[in-house]
């Protein structure tokens, strides 16, 4: 019988036979998969004496990867299995939250500072270094208590905001003192610092700093022309794009490796070779796609999902023969070739981050910033473990292989989920067990290049 698991990709003279808890496909010409559907009609279960001798090599393919089932109940302990794994929270990730202010008024922000009332929830005061102590000593301490605490674990620490360098003084004490405790702590002998920023406050003199430090730097950007960044400007509605332009020169200039987050707009999503040549340019190695969020003040349409998907998948065509690995669809890549599910998109829905605001609260994700949602602990709670906690432990529960409604969907496996705050937000009455849609577009896009282009690689090298 063939899975529920089980979809089914047309290659015009072949098939893909996919089960999407075992991710392994298995690829027949059109005649072998028509035999396979005349035996199965006849034959719900198929035994030795049932299967033609020209497909029982396939037979046992499919029988392996669970793409035909042997027993009534085999799909329901596949997934039980699956769900087995999900793993329970284990902070790892740190957003240090050093100013929820921002110089800039993207039109699509997504924390909410494009939104005068959210904006006005956020905290002028910046973060303190007696509060950066503490949040340091906390997420040290959640580092221990997750017991990721091996010789190769890479903690991570990203510096983030609003604007994190609006608060450059704090910054450079957080990572100064992170260098110093390297040696005593084990835990974060590995530790990598970023920063993610807008790059308008970068110059010189704080590009050198930030290297010397050894604070990777991602730059947000939404494209190569100025067109495309329309929608990136500053409080007073100016466009910045020369400023980002100027930016990204110096680190040329000074050998400075930085990477792009670009927030694919709908004019970036136009044109492919604009990114390309923003890369081609400054010799950029990093790179991230971010598909832009909807709310009540900023709603996409379907089309632009579609597009957006599409985008990422004929970007990643042409920047691999550039060596650049754009990390959104080498999430699913890697997913897809390891035959692993892939659970969680972001660490936050693994339960796996915290977020420490400004005045030492902990939640779980930076886009509750505004309203300070699901931010459940403080810097000087000693007793908390994300484990215990009830919302790190839905927040760990929101993977696909746990919702009804994504079981029959064939990008089950390597999907991850998307946004739970892009979910809560797409309609009135959702939360963050809502579905993020523009999720699904790209995961079953993503899924299905990547089945059609091993089925060219192999094609192409000679196997049949």
């Amino acid at each position: 019988m063939l899975s529920r698991f089980a979809h089914i990709f047309d290659l015009n003279d072949s098939v893909a036979m996919y089960h999407s808890l075992r991710m392994k496909p298995v690829y027949l010409r059109k005649e072998k998969y028509e035999e396979l559907t005349r035996s199965l009609a006849s034959s719900s279960y198929l035994q030795s004496d049932d299967i033609p001798p020209s497909i029982a090599n396939e037979v046992q393919e499919l029988i392996k990867y669970k793409i035909l089932t042997q027993t009534e109940d085999e799909d329901d302990r596949v997934l039980k299995y699956v769900q087995s794994k999900i793993p329970i929270p284990a902070v790892n990730v740190c957003y240090m939250i050093l100013s929820e202010q921002c110089n800039l008024t993207c039109k699509y922000c997504f924390l909410g500072n494009n939104d005068l009332h959210k904006r006005e929830l956020f905290s002028s005061e910046s973060m303190s270094t007696k509060v950066a102590d503490k949040a340091l000593d906390f997420f040290i301490r959640q580092i221990n208590e997750s017991g990721c605490i091996s010789d190769d674990n890479k903690p991570i620490l990203i510096f983030y905001g609003g604007e994190p360098l609006i608060n450059f003084r704090v910054l450079e004490y957080i990572a100064t003192k992170v260098n110093e405790l390297r040696e005593q702590n084990n835990c974060i002998k590995n530790i990598e610092m970023s920063i993610i920023t807008n790059g308008v406050l970068l110059d010189h003199e704080k590009l050198v700093r930030l290297k010397e430090l050894g604070v990777a730097i991602a730059i947000s950007v939404d494209g190569f022309t100025e067109q495309s960044n329309k929608m990136r400007i500053d409080r007073a509605g100016n466009p910045v794009f020369p400023q980002i332009l100027n930016v990204l020169n110096q680190c040329k200039d000074l050998d400075i490796d930085i990477s792009l987050s670009v927030t694919l707009s709908e004019e970036t999503i136009k044109d492919t070779q604009n990114v390309l040549e923003l890369i081609d340019s400054y010799g950029i190695k990093g790179f991230g796609f971010n598909i832009m969020m909807s709310d009540e003040n900023f709603v996409l349409s379907q089309e632009y999902n579609e597009n957006a998907a599409q985008f990422i998948i004929d970007s990643f065509v042409e920047l691999r023969k550039r060596g650049v690995y754009e990390d959104r669809m080498m999430r699913k890549l890697k997913s897809f070739t390891k035959a692993q599910v892939y659970f969680s998109d972001c660490a936050a829905t693994a339960g796996g981050q915290i977020v420490v605001a400004p005045d030492g609260s902990v939640g779980i994700c930076h886009g509750c910033l505004s309203d300070k949602k699901y931010f459940v602990s403080d810097v000087n709670d000693d007793t908390f473990k994300a484990e215990k906690n009830q919302a790190f432990i839905e927040w760990s529960q929101l993977t696909p292989v746990n919702r009804d409604e994504c079981l029959s969907c064939s990008a089950l496996g390597i999907c991850g989920g998307g946004c739970p705050i892009n979910a809560m937000n797409l309609n009135e009455g959702n939360t963050i067990h809502s579905l993020d849609e523009r999720f699904c577009v790209h995961s079953k896009k993503t899924l299905e290049f990547l089945i059609r282009d091993l089925y060219r690689i192999i094609t192409e090298g000679g196997e049949q």
